[in-house]
């Protein structure tokens, strides 16, 4: 849950909300970003990231890409 809530925070301090999706298959979570109505696609995120540190650095990446288009 640690690793989750750095997630949270970064939607936090850009100043966007995040919409989590839990996927059962594959223990993934989508999440998509909202800013100002306007929804983002969904980015995909370990449900647990301790497993695949990895593959969470790299959704990490993703989500950062994502909330950076969204600020512009």
């Amino acid at each position: 849950m640690r690793r989750l809530a750095e997630v949270a925070a970064m939607v936090a301090a850009a100043g966007v909300t995040a919409d989590w999706l839990y996927h059962l298959q594959g223990d993934m979570c989508a999440v998509r970003v909202i800013k100002d109505g306007i929804i983002s696609v969904p980015v995909m995120i370990p449900a647990n990231p301790d497993r695949d540190p990895a593959l969470f650095r790299e959704a990490l990446k993703r989500l950062e890409a994502v909330i950076e288009r969204m600020s512009r």
